[in-house]
């Protein structure tokens, strides 16, 4: 079979490689769409420092089950799904405690000890298959996993009815986060990014006002819609230093800070006394399991739109080259999300 191989930073190979064969408690997935994560363009810069190369990435995709592993009896073969990419181990206490992402023995697909989906064929443990229904396009199935992060974010901490949301990052996990915030009965949201078409596409799904951040100052304009206050809800879904200080410099008096973004540039410095005295609540999630099937859900009923963030298609061959280019990273040709369909 063919799979796109990590072998070091910047070095991406096409390989033809053996079809893997499913261990217990596994299944065969002959993959059908896979979604290209921030995390990958991250990998192939070096700058994801637990992936050991060579390795097959890719962690965002699906496709149809064609053999079951001993001691398998569910999903059947021929059946449609989406795969979850955290391997846990279950007996640790944070798997105990449904906090998958901390298991002290994690494996990623795609990322961490497991081979990715970035491939004609993967394995995956049978407990992190998802059923999709056949009305769900495969590059729509896509960016489930996209989508589920945000989910799953929103679901740990309600946002109150008609209260500000201010979302930090207008990449494809902002525009899904303010559609979400007005699901869930938002008063004003606000969308902050620094690219004029990623922010007019935010309208849509569902910010009030688009804030530049190249132009203007966006916690100065918060606090002025906000009457000085700030707002409830503030999700740092951009994954840097500064939109985390704007963030929690947003932020109404016993607010809820949502940190989704990773900042890779190194620590962020806050002000431990503003957190204690006007009682912030910040709180960082790295799991999108549980948002899965409420994701699935979302998509096949059109409560969230996923073709408008679809901006580029590739095929298997095509996406060594993608990267090379630089496509993903310099945001080029108007990208905002990549699929890769086989």
């Amino acid at each position: 079979m063919k799979a796109v191989v990590y072998k070091g930073p910047e070095n991406l190979a096409l390989e033809e490689r053996e079809v893997p064969e499913p261990a217990p408690g596994e299944v065969l997935i002959e993959t059908k769409a896979v979604g290209i994560c921030g995390s990958d363009v991250s990998i192939y810069y070096g700058n994801f420092k637990k992936i050991e190369p060579p390795l097959t990435i890719g962690h965002e995709g699906g496709g149809v089950v064609r053999e079951l592993g001993e001691g398998v009896d569910w999903p059947k073969e021929g059946t449609r799904v989406a795969v979850s990419p955290l391997d846990y181990c279950g007996k640790c206490e944070y798997c105990i405690d449904a906090r998958y992402s901390l298991c002290e023995n994690l494996k990623t697909i795609g990322m961490i000890e497991r081979e990715g989906e970035y491939a004609e064929y993967f394995v995956a443990p049978a407990r992190n298959c998802h059923v999709i229904p056949e009305s769900l396009e495969w590059r729509q199935a896509a960016l489930i996993d996209t989508l589920a992060g945000p989910v799953a974010t929103i679901e740990r901490r309600n946002i109150p009815v008609n209260s500000g949301v201010a979302v930090f990052g207008a990449g494809p996990a902002g525009l899904f986060f303010a559609r979400l915030a007005k699901l869930k009965g938002a008063g004003e949201v606000y969308l902050m990014g620094h690219n004029d078409d990623r922010l007019e596409l935010g309208r849509s799904y569902g910010a009030d006002r688009i804030i530049n951040t190249h132009d203007t100052d966006p916690v100065e304009t918060i606090l002025e819609f906000t009457n000085g206050k700030g707002t409830e809800t503030v999700i740092e879904a951009a994954g840097s230093e500064q939109a985390s200080s704007q963030g929690l410099s947003s932020l109404a008096k016993g607010g809820t800070m949502m940190v989704y973004g990773i900042v890779e540039s190194g620590p962020v410095a806050v002000s431990m006394e503003d957190i204690a005295l006007d009682e912030y609540e910040l709180f960082g999630i790295a799991d999108n399991t549980h948002g899965y099937n409420q994701a699935i859900e979302l998509i096949g009923a059109g409560e969230v739109e996923v073709e408008p963030l679809i901006t580029h298609q590739f095929s298997l061959s095509e996406l060594p080259d993608a990267f090379s280019r630089h496509l993903m990273r310099d945001k080029k040709e108007g990208y905002i999300k990549g699929v890769v369909e086989l």
